[in-house]
């Protein structure tokens, strides 16, 4: 039955859905024709729809803001209406969504499948966030695009899953105080002696502190540094670089990685509103395969 079911429909193709915690640049979306679910962010009773503030405004609202913004996983009806859309197209669908270690989103992509009860629907738990899941979106898309079936695409998305690194730091530690991530007092220390922690998703895809730095520069030295340690192959990847309106730092890693590891393609990506409400402004981050 389930041979039967795949042979059926792979020559119609895969269509690859995402969430728009991948932050993949637009124009990437575009191209490659992804469905994106969306995930909103509000602000005390407002709640913003997409497109109705752009990073920058949303970056200088949380600064300026005496309330930190929330964040809404997608609503059933969200993920149904774009699961049932891309469903229409008559391809299998493959949705790829952010971490479960740090969000619902994926609960509800499996409560939507189940409501939808379609054989053509897969969902995928990444594990990872911002342009690390990301790059797993980009693959699965091009492969899609390729021809790939998708058992090739899943096997190859396992694989990526086990293999992404996700390495971050964050521009101000309330924000990791407020989100239970650290604890008041360790946050208040780190401040004061500039320390800031290098934090990972662990295998699971939850955050965990991986190492920790004396100010910013050294905090990206050490970045670049574990790249290397880590990286496996570096010149044949496509790996990512996301930021939260801080150009002048990913264009700082996006020159040093390029000067220094030459991989096959970086793909740079600001950090949107839903993971910037937790990470706040001047996070920054790498993603590559180890």
């Amino acid at each position: 039955m389930g041979i039967n079911r795949l042979v059926g429909f792979t020559h119609m193709g895969v269509k690859i859905v995402a969430d728009s915690c991948c932050d993949l640049p637009y124009d990437v979306i575009e191209q490659y024709n992804i469905g994106l679910v969306q995930l909103l962010v509000r602000f005390e009773e407002r709640v913003y729809q997409p497109g109705e503030l752009s990073n920058q405004e949303f970056y200088e609202l949380m600064e300026s803001s005496p309330i930190l913004p929330s964040t809404t996983q997608p609503t059933l009806e969200e993920l149904t209406r774009v699961y049932r859309q891309a469903l229409e197209e008559g391809s299998q669908v493959l949705a790829l969504h952010f971490s479960s270690g740090i969000s619902g989103t994926f609960q509800g992509a499996q409560l939507a499948q189940k409501m939808l009860d379609d054989p053509r629907l897969t969902v995928f738990d990444t594990r990872k966030a911002s342009v690390g899941c990301g790059l797993l979106v980009l693959e699965a898309a091009r492969m899609a695009e390729s021809g790939h079936d998708l058992e090739a695409i899943l096997e190859r998305m396992e694989e990526m899953r086990e293999k992404m690194q996700c390495i971050f730091t964050v521009g101000k530690m309330e924000y990791l105080i407020k989100g239970g991530r650290i604890s008041r007092s360790k946050g208040t220390l780190a401040n004061v002696l500039d320390i800031k922690p290098i934090l990972h998703f662990d295998h699971d895809g939850y955050i965990m502190p991986l190492n920790k730095a004396r100010g910013h520069k050294s905090a990206l030295r050490k970045m670049l540094d574990i790249m290397e340690q880590k990286g496996a192959n570096l010149s044949q990847q496509t790996v990512g670089v996301s930021h939260a309106g801080s150009p002048e730092t990913a264009a700082y890693l996006f020159e040093s990685i390029q000067s220094r590891f030459k991989p096959r393609e970086i793909i740079v990506g600001e950090i949107g509103p839903v993971i910037g409400a937790h990470v706040g402004l001047g996070t920054y981050a790498i993603f590559f395969e180890s």
